[in-house]
């Protein structure tokens, strides 16, 4: 079976958000509490609401960690 497992909309909000943020750090990618006061200062996003994408994304293989920075997993897309 090749499927691939969807995000929750919270989710992709949250990665749309991070990947902007990523890119503009010149691949030195942010530090797990850059993610979640940017998530948090989104407007969409509580406290919790943030941790919990932090979590999903990287559960899922959106986001990964090198040195206690996150970096956004490169896609063929």
């Amino acid at each position: 079976m090749n499927w691939e497992r969807r995000l929750p909309p919270f989710a992709e909000n949250a990665l749309e958000v991070l990947r902007e943020a990523v890119e503009e750090s010149s691949d030195e990618g942010l530090s797990k509490e850059q993610a979640r006061s940017l998530l948090v200062a989104d407007d969409r996003f509580i406290e919790s609401d943030a941790e919990y994408a932090l979590d999903v994304l990287q559960s899922r293989g959106h986001i990964y960690y090198v040195d206690d920075r996150i970096h956004i997993t490169p896609t063929d897309d």
